[in-house]
C-alpha cells in the first residue's frame, strides 16, 4: 500500500509506480522492502521509513537501477514524481534486445519458463501443448485434480451443536467453557473444510470474541492477529473482516497495557476505513470513539479533545444530542474542559 493510500489520500498513477518500486526492490534484493509483525506497523513504515538502498543488499545491482527504485519509492509530496514513460526509458537499457539469446550467467532453471522471452523473441508463437505419449501415460500436470473428500454430515451437526452450546454457556457468563466448546470442533472442521475456510474462520473468530468478552485478552490477542492475517490473505489487508480483527486485537493490546501499539493500530484501521467509507460510518465512529477514550484514559487530554470534539459535533448532527454515545462523549468533554481549565494559569 502506497503512502497516500495509508494516509487516505487520492489514488493516482503514482500509486501503481510506488507498487512497481516495491516489486523491483524485492526482485532485485530477494527480500521485502519493509517487514513488520503487523499490517499496520508495515503501513507505518511505508509512510515514514526509508527503504534500504539496493546496493547495500546486493552489490552487483547497477547504480542506475538502484536510483530508479529509490525514485519510485519516494514519499515526500514535493518530490518530483516519476511517470510511466520515464520509468520505461530508464528500464529500457536493462532489457534484452530482440533476437539476443541469454548469456551463460543469465539462463534460469532448465524446467522454468524464461520471463525475458517476450523481449528476446517478441513475435514468436506460443509453444504447442505437449501431446500424450505413445504409451498412453498422462503427465502429473495433466492428471485431473483430486476431488475433496465429502464432509461428514455428523461434523456439520457437531458444529451446529457447538454454536448452540456456546451460546447457552454465554448466557450463564461461562466464557472459558464456551470457548472450549468451540475449540473442540475447530480442528476437525479445519481438516474437513481447510484451515482458512469460511466455516473455520467463523468458528475461530467466535472463540476469540468470547475470550475478549470474558477478559482473557492474552488468549484473544494472538487469535485476532492470526485471523486478521488470514482475512488479509483472502480479501486483502483493507477488507472489512481484516479491519475488524485488527481493531479487536488493538483493544486486547489496550487492555494488556500496550497502549502505544493499540493506538497506532486503531489509527491505522481508521485511516483505511476513511479510504473506503465516510467518517460517520458505524465503523469509523466506533474507532474514533475508542481512540479518543483511550487517549483520555491515558491522561492525554489535549489529544483526546482533538478527537472527541469533532466526533461530538458529527454525532449531534446525525443522531442528536440525546443519543447514548453523544451524551457519553459530551460528559467526557466536560471533564476534559474542567481539567484543562484547572491547569490553566490564573
Amino acid at each position: 500500500m502506497s503512502p497516500e493510500q495509508v494516509r487516505g489520500g487520492r489514488i493516482t498513477p503514482q500509486t501503481d509506480l510506488y507498487a512497481l518500486g516495491c516489486v523491483l526492490h524485492e526482485l532485485l534484493s530477494g527480500r521485502l522492502v519493509f517487514e513488520a509483525d503487523s499490517e499496520f506497523l508495515l503501513m507505518y513504515q511505508h509512510v515514514n521509513a526509508a527503504p534500504t538502498p539496493l546496493r547495500q543488499l546486493r552489490r552487483d545491482v547497477p547504480e542506475a537501477l538502484e536510483e530508479l527504485v529509490l525514485h519510485l519509492l519516494r514519499k515526500a509530496p514535493e518530490a518530483p514524481a516519476a511517470d510511466t514513460q520515464e520509468v520505461y526509458a530508464r528500464l529500457l537499457p536493462f532489457l534484452p534486445p530482440p533476437g539476443q539469446e541469454p548469456g551463460p550467467t543469465e539462463a534460469g532453471p532448465a524446467d522454468a519458463p524464461d520471463p525475458t522471452v517476450v523481449f528476446r523473441h517478441p513475435y514468436a508463437p506460443r509453444a504447442r501443448t505437449k501431446t500424450t505419449p505413445a504409451n498412453g501415460s498422462v503427465s502429473a500436470a495433466e492428471t485431473p485434480a483430486a476431488q475433496p473428500a465429502p464432509v461428514p454430515a455428523q461434523l456439520r451437526e457437531d458444529i451446529k451443536a457447538a454454536y448452540a452450546h456456546a451460546d447457552a454457556l454465554l448466557e450463564e457468563e461461562r466464557f472459558a467453557q464456551a470457548a472450549e466448546v468451540l475449540g473442540e470442533v475447530i480442528e476437525p472442521a479445519a481438516q474437513a473444510f481447510g484451515s482458512e475456510s469460511k466455516q473455520v474462520l467463523a468458528l475461530r473468530r467466535r472463540r476469540a470474541a468470547i475470550r475478549l468478552l470474558g477478559g482473557d485478552y492474552r488468549a484473544a490477542l494472538p487469535e485476532f492477529d492470526a485471523l486478521a492475517d488470514a482475512y488479509a490473505r483472502i480479501a486483502g489487508p483493507t477488507g472489512e473482516q481484516a479491519r475488524a480483527c485488527r481493531a479487536q486485537a488493538a483493544r486486547c493490546r489496550a487492555e494488556l497495557g500496550q497502549v502505544t501499539e493499540a493506538l497506532a493500530a486503531l489509527q491505522g484501521v481508521l485511516n483505511v476505513v476513511r479510504t473506503v467509507d465516510s467518517d460517520l460510518s458505524e465503523e469509523a465512529v466506533e474507532l474514533r470513539h475508542n481512540i479518543g477514550m483511550l487517549l483520555l484514559a491515558q491522561g492525554r487530554t489535549a489529544e483526546a479533545r482533538e478527537i472527541l470534539e469533532p466526533l461530538h459535533q458529527d454525532l449531534c448532527t446525525v443522531f442528536g444530542p440525546d443519543d447514548e454515545m453523544t451524551v457519553e462523549i459530551a460528559e467526557a468533554l466536560a471533564v476534559i474542559r474542567l481539567g484543562l481549565d484547572g491547569d490553566a494559569p490564573g
